[in-house]
């Protein structure tokens, strides 16, 4: 994952690295897939090594980069009705420092650029509610790393409210989605110890918890072996795909997908993770993580990792279909976190 932490403050590096470097609801209304699939939005760098936002048609046609500067713009997410864009910037850092981190929101071409959290530290991993009315991210609240928890605000800014406080035991908590009726947030938790300072994590453990949009019914979904980083609810609130951080000879991103309610959990992608160690030439490594689901359902997309026979690292985009197959690559340019919403083919 060293690609995601370049040029990148130390506080998103661990983000990344818990969350996706490594996925219930009682009752869920079933809800209907949005219809016909519109554009992916991702994250990549620019040539001074800046990550910016793009979209693209699904095949990786009509390729536009909609964000610039000299600062990181990340973490890109549709809203509901495909118009607008959330993400997070480092754009609001007039110290340079890299230390405040926003949430904001603009159009699905990169203009009408608005700041919506309020400046209280490093925010990040926005994520918006069904009906378009709120927009939830993971922050430390100025106060790295005591103070972390999900917090939810208004698209327009207003009403920001803290969802949840990190306990003693647990170390971040992120990595948000919206269940498809809005009642619920799956989110992950992660115990562990900070070293060095806060910079450094030991002994890290990750799952999948539940919790009602008014902080209430905190559920745990996923047991804490299976190292679940991170997940997305299908369009019909059916099935959950996860991200899950596996110990393989050092370490590999595999792809898994279970029920709503956390049954039936299995692996979605094979991927090999470290092997062939003991000898350059048998080398192979091959990750897959930020799953998220097309609006009608049928594919899944996210970003993996290979490291070729010519000894180079690959990264971009797959999609896969939730039974498993036709896996296949869509890009090969370093791209990162995409979504998939339902704007308009370019």
């Amino acid at each position: 994952m060293q690609q995601l932490t370049r040029s990148m403050p130390t506080r998103w590096a661990l983000v990344l690295l818990i969350f996706t470097a490594c996925l219930v609801p009682a009752s869920v209304t079933s809800a209907t897939p949005p219809g016909t699939n519109g554009r992916i939005a991702f994250m990549r760098h620019d040539d001074e090594g800046h990550w910016q936002i793009w979209t693209a048609n699904p095949d990786m046609t009509a390729v536009d980069q909609i964000t610039d500067g000299p600062y990181d713009n990340a973490f890109p997410v549709w809203s509901p009705d495909g118009r607008r864009l959330a993400f997070a910037s480092t754009r609001s850092d007039i110290s340079g420092t890299g230390a405040i981190n926003d949430i904001f929101v603009m159009n699905a071409d990169g203009t009408g650029v608005t700041q919506v959290s309020a400046s209280i530290g490093w925010s990040s991993e926005p994520t918006w509610s069904p009906d378009g009315n709120l927009i939830a991210f993971h922050s430390d609240a100025g106060d790295w790393p005591t103070s972390l928890g999900l917090f939810v605000v208004h698209p327009d800014g207003t009403g920001q409210r803290r969802l949840t406080t990190i306990s003693s035991d647990l170390i971040d908590q992120g990595s948000a989605r919206f269940s498809p009726d809005g009642r619920k947030l799956l989110f992950t938790q992660a115990t562990g110890t900070f070293v060095q300072g806060g910079s450094a994590l030991k002994g890290i453990n990750l799952a999948l918890f539940t919790i009602n949009t008014d902080g209430t019914g905190l559920r745990r979904l996923t047991p804490w072996g299976i190292q679940a980083a991170e997940g997305d609810w299908s369009p019909d609130g059916t099935r959950i795909v996860i991200g899950t951080f596996v110990e393989h000879l050092g370490h590999t991103n595999r792809l898994m997908i279970m029920n709503a309610d956390g049954s039936n959990l299995r692996p979605l992608t094979r991927d090999h993770g470290t092997t062939g160690v003991r000898k350059l030439e048998t080398l192979r490594l091959e990750q897959s993580y930020n799953p998220t689901w097309s609006p009608d359902g049928t594919t899944i997309i996210f970003s993996h990792l290979e490291l070729t026979p010519a000894g180079e690292f690959v990264t971009g985009l797959q999609t896969i279909a939730p039974d498993g197959g036709d896996q296949h690559w869509i890009s090969q340019n370093d791209e990162h976190q995409a979504d998939w919403g339902t704007a308009p083919f370019g």
